[in-house]
Formats: structure tokens, C-alpha cells, sequence
């Protein structure tokens, strides 16, 4: 197996200094491929000293929605679960590598269809259960028998690596032909351009459905028929294989998501104590990472020490790793700035671009994300004006993205002309959708659009990485959309409100903000985490791009699978049902009681690895 490239990571650094963290997940082989086995701590249990305590406060944007990680779809609650559980497949914290975590070794079978995972010994979780294969079977058991409206629920989990609620796509038989048009001397034509594009797209329909058929999904399913999910089996107290019905290229590193971590199978079985919650998870969490769950009291949630954690040397090489942290929601930006200053937090996330000038100059420490999320302006084609492509190509050349960019972006934010980040090596589509405030007056002209407001549905009281203030992100694009003319409807929900849920049902058919956050690299992470189960957040149905997005995720490493993603974006800019806006960087704060924080674009960041000031 060819050794994985290296990202350098920061030092401890100085006050004043940026620390550029985050690092790649370098691409894994996955035929035959059988990584080393953990390094052997350094220090025994027995070695272990009392630990003095030493507390961590992080500020946090908003409450977690849940504490059971395999079914949300929310960072703030995979921060807190990051800490608490653990996967099959971890992420090294030098090299960016999917590595062993509570599976030490791994082979994949030559048709990539069959994964054998040896399980590490001598694991508890936090309750005492013995970590084995059938608390693994249990795990994804219980995924799978999850109720579609539960698994809807989750992005970073089962339900977005297996695909278990897709049906195939059903390919239209042919495709609309361009009309013609009346010339000069009354002659009806058919545009040259327009009639070999249209010719481009029947010779690509008939490719794509003859791949289609040349790549049948294996077994029957409990799921849907384009389902990824074969079957889970123990093959030993210590082994077990999972068993795929159509290969996943980026399946190793998409098993480090938070969604598939790992859950007692005692606490599983337990009834919940919140009235609608999927499992007894959702308020207090079992797993089997460095730290234990202690409560949940309001606003804040708790974390200890787990002082029989199966690495034993962990905390004793990480002496100055917090002892117990609290995650204290704050949802103003304002005041997560004024708690830092008076010390009632040790740092907090979300960092604003006016924010950042003060912590600077104050002195205090910095530390930024690099860019592996996507803000975006949805388009919802179950409104009639939305439905019309000259009407989303109106609001597109409406739109000064740089603008938004350098008035609520830290800087380094890139704009997006596309969904997938520039580090996957995907060119984004030629068709580019610049401001240009004429010709989106001409092609609102084309639309026929006769004024009527146009529903925009925004966010309250949060900030994500993908919109740090998403009340002024929304009141410069109304802006920008009323001077091109186009009316609109205000319609803010409050985050806490089921903002995300309101969105993905599709409940408001008009604009929308959101944005995504990448959990792997990998392009169908992006691709697929946001447009292949999103038809109701979009109104939009194309069975080309279920099967684009289908057929991708499967192709080996390589030319191919590159240009089969750049198809992609080529269809996406073309049916245009969300407008990318940007590639934010995102950034926290720490006063002096932090000497270093390990930052991840991917949002994998595990509390032992804090270095704290200790007295």
C-alpha cells in the first residue's frame, strides 16, 4: 500500500498567530489493503496519575438537537459526540489518513464488495459492555431498521454512505428537443448550438443507462433498489464483514463520518426519556471515546475524563488535555465575544469576520479551519416563477458573491463556482453565472416575470461555518436581488425551530440559505450529501443526476472518476437548483488558558488533544 501523503500540522503557537490548521484525509486503497496495527501507548494504566482537574468551556452556536449522533444532521451535536463515541475508522491527526480506531485491521475483497474489519481487544464502553462484533452488527442493525423519517434526519451517517432509502433511477427514454424559432423571412430553425447540444445529451443519456445495466446492484434489499448496504455478519467475537450490493470507492474514509460511530448496545436497548427520541441516546450517550457524557443541564452539556479509555496511555502523553469540558451554547455572536472576555468561556466557535478584528488586536489565539464547506442559495422549482430557467439565471447574475464574501467572510473565503472544494481536484463547470445586472434584467424580460414576490426563507439566531451571520448574508442578497427587480417575500425561522427540516421538506417553495459541511474527502461526500436524496429541498428531480451521482461514487480512483464528477457539475450548472456562494474559512478563539487546539475542516476534533496552560 503506497504510503499517504503528509499535511503539515502547526506548532504551538505564540499569541497574535493564526494557526492555519486542518489537513487532508489522503485517499486509501481499498483492494487488499491492510493498514498497520495501533502503535502501543506509551505508558501503561498502571503509570497513570491522578488527574488534576482542568476544566475546558467551549462556546457553542446553538444546543445540540440530540445527543445520538447516528441520527442528526447537526455539527453542534457531533462536537459534543466526537468526544463521547467512536468508529470503526479514525483520521490521523498528522497525515489526514483514515486509520484504525476500533478496528485494527482491515482487507477489502478484489470486487471491493466484501470489507473485513478485525476489532480491536480489551474495549469497554462507558457502561461496562464489552466492545465486540455483535455490539458492531447491533450498531448497524439498528441503523438500518431505523424508520425513513429517523434516518432522513441524518447527513453524516447511514443513511448518506449506504444510500438505504434511494430507488434507481429511471431514465427518461429520450430528452425535449430545442424548438425552433421563426427567422427573417418566416422560416422556422432549429439553433445549431442548441441542436448539438441537444444531440451531446441523447448520446450521454444512452450512455449513461447502458452503464446502468452493466452494473446491476447485487442481493436483495431491505432498502431501497439502489441501496448500497448488503449485510453485516460477525464472523468471530473479534471480526466481522460487511458485505456491499454495489461497491463504495470512498467507503474507508466515509466510516470515520460521527454518524456511524459506534453505541452501547446496553444503552441502545434502554427505552428513551425524551418524548419522540429515536434511542435513550439522544440524552445520554454511551460510548467508548476518551470521554464519558456527566449531564445536560439547560444549555450546557458535560463531559469527563474516561479514566479506563482502552488507549491507556492517551491522557498520561497528554498531561495538559482538559480533565472535563463544557459545551455552553451561546447563540449570539456578540455575546460569545463578551463571555470570552470576561472568562466565562475558554474560547468559542464560529467566529465572525468583525469579531476577528477585535480578538486580534486584543492578542488573543486564533485558530482557523481551511475551507471544506459550501454555502449556497437554494432554489425551490415547485414555485412557477422558480421553475422557469431564465428565472434562476436571473436571480444567479443578480448576485455579487464577492461581495458577501468580503463583508461576512474571514478572509480567504473563496467564491464557489461549484459544490465540491478545490482541494478534490473536481474543475468546476465552464458555465459560469457572474453579476452582470443587464442580463439579468433581459432574462427576467425572457421569464415573463410579472413582479409577484418570491418566498426567501432564512435562518435566526445561529451562526455555521457555511453563514456566519445568516441575517445579514440574506439582507445583502435582498438587496442585490431587489435592485435587479425581483420582489421578495421575508420568511425567517429560527435555527432551533427546525430550520434545517423546514428547508430539506420542501415546505416553503421559494429561495433558501443553507450550506453543507464535508465530512470526508471525497466528491460524492459533497455531491451526493446535498442533491442525492434532496429532491424535496430543491423541487427538483433529475433521474440524469441521480444516475451521474450513482454511477460516480462507484468507478475506481482515477481519470475516469474524475471526469465522471465534472459531468456532474456540468449538470448542475445547467439545471441550476441551488446557486454556490462560497467556500468559507471558519475560525475560534481562545483567551490564554489554551495553548493549542486541533483544528479540522472536517470538524474532527477530539478534546485530548487540547493543550491547556496548566498552572
Amino acid at each position: 500500500m503506497p504510503t499517504p501523503p503528509s499535511f503539515p500540522v502547526p506548532a504551538d503557537s505564540s499569541r497574535r498567530a493564526f494557526l492555519l490548521g486542518g489537513f487532508g484525509i489522503a485517499a486509501l486503497a481499498l483492494t487488499g489493503c491492510i493498514p498497520k496495527k495501533s502503535p502501543v501507548p506509551e505508558v501503561t494504566a498502571t503509570e497513570l496519575p491522578a488527574p488534576v482537574s482542568q476544566p475546558f468551556r467551549l462556546g457553542t452556536a446553538a444546543n445540540p438537537a440530540t445527543l445520538d449522533p447516528a441520527v442528526s444532521g447537526d455539527n453542534e451535536t457531533f462536537r459534543i459526540t466526537r468526544q463521547i463515541f467512536e468508529g470503526l475508522i479514525g483520521v490521523d491527526r498528522e497525515t489526514g489518513a483514515a486509520v484504525p480506531q476500533l478496528a485494527t485491521d482491515w482487507i477489502s475483497s478484489p470486487d471491493r464488495l466484501q470489507h473485513t474489519f478485525i476489532l480491536r481487544r480489551g474495549v469497554k464502553f462507558h457502561d461496562g459492555t464489552d466492545f465486540d462484533a455483535e455490539a458492531v452488527v447491533i450498531n448497524f442493525q439498528r441503523w438500518a431498521a431505523l424508520p425513513v423519517s429517523v434516518r432522513e434526519d441524518s447527513d453524516q451517517g447511514f443513511t448518506q454512505v449506504f444510500r438505504y432509502n434511494d430507488s434507481l433511477p429511471k431514465l427518461p427514454d429520450s430528452l425535449p428537443a430545442p424548438k425552433p424559432v421563426e427567422g427573417p423571412d418566416g422560416t422556422e430553425t432549429v439553433d445549431p448550438q442548441l441542436e448539438a447540444e441537444h444531440q451531446s445529451a441523447l448520446a450521454s443519456l444512452e450512455t449513461l443507462r447502458a452503464a446502468l445495466k452493466e452494473n446491476p446492484f447485487l442481493g436483495a434489499s431491505t432498502g431501497g433498489s439502489a441501496n448500497y448496504f448488503g449485510s453485516i455478519k460477525a464472523a468471530g467475537t473479534h471480526t466481522v464483514v460487511l458485505t456491499l450490493r454495489q461497491p463504495i470507492t470512498g467507503l474507508i474514509e466515509a466510516l470515520t463520518l460521527p454518524g456511524l460511530a459506534m453505541a452501547s448496545p446496553k444503552a441502545l436497548a434502554a427505552s428513551p426519556t425524551q418524548q419522540g427520541a429515536a434511542s435513550a441516546l439522544a440524552t445520554h450517550p454511551v460510548g467508548t471515546g476518551p470521554y464519558a457524557f456527566s449531564s445536560w443541564d439547560g444549555g450546557t452539556v458535560t463531559v469527563k475524563r474516561f479514566d479506563d479509555y482502552w488507549d491507556t496511555g492517551l491522557f498520561a502523553n497528554h498531561p495538559e488535555a482538559p480533565t472535563e469540558v463544557f459545551f455552553q451554547e451561546t447563540s449570539s455572536p456578540a455575546r460569545r465575544l463578551g463571555d470570552l472576555r470576561r472568562g466565562e468561556i475558554d474560547g468559542f466557535d464560529m467566529v465572525t469576520v468583525t469579531g476577528l478584528r477585535e480578538l486580534v488586536r486584543e492578542g488573543k489565539l486564533i485558530v482557523q479551519r481551511d475551507p471544506f464547506s459550501v454555502a449556497y442559495l437554494g432554489m425551490n422549482q415547485k414555485n412557477k416563477w422558480l421553475a422557469k430557467p431564465e428565472f434562476r439565471q436571473a436571480i444567479a447574475h443578480s448576485i455579487n458573491r464577492q461581495k458577501l464574501i468580503d463583508d461576512f467572510y474571514i478572509s480567504g473565503t473563496k467564491e464557489a463556482r461549484g459544490f465540491m472544494p478545490a482541494s478534490l481536484g473536481i474543475k468546476p463547470s465552464d458555465t459560469y453565472y457572474g453579476p452582470d445586472a443587464q442580463k439579468a434584467k433581459t432574462l427576467l424580460a425572457e421569464s415573463g416575470y410579472d413582479g409577484s414576490p418570491i418566498p426567501f426563507t432564512y435562518p435566526l439566531n445561529i451562526s455555521r461555518a457555511y453563514l456566519p451571520l445568516p441575517e445579514l448574508i440574506y439582507a445583502e442578497i435582498s438587496r442585490q436581488l431587489a435592485t435587479a427587480g425581483i420582489n421578495l417575500q421575508p420568511i425567517p425561522v429560527a435555527w432551533t425551530d427546525g430550520y434545517v427540516s423546514t428547508v430539506r421538506s420542501g415546505a416553503v417553495h421559494g429561495l433558501h440559505l443553507l450550506g453543507f459541511n464535508g465530512g470526508y474527502r471525497d466528491p460524492d461526500d459533497f455531491v451526493g450529501g446535498i442533491f442525492s436524496e434532496s429532491r424535496q429541498q430543491f423541487g427538483y428531480d433529475s433521474p440524469v443526476l441521480q444516475a451521474q451521482i450513482l454511477l460516480a461514487r462507484s468507478l475506481p480512483v482515477g481519470d475516469d472518476r474524475v471526469n465522471a464528477y465534472q459531468a456532474i457539475s456540468q449538470t448542475l450548472a445547467k439545471d441550476l437548483p441551488a446557486l454556490p456562494l462560497a467556500f468559507p474559512i471558519s475560525g475560534l478563539a481562545f483567551n490564554d488558558t489554551v495553548r493549542n487546539y486541533p483544528s479540522s475542516p472536517v470538524l474532527d476534533e477530539v478534546f485530548s488533544d487540547v493543550k491547556l496552560n496548566t498552572k
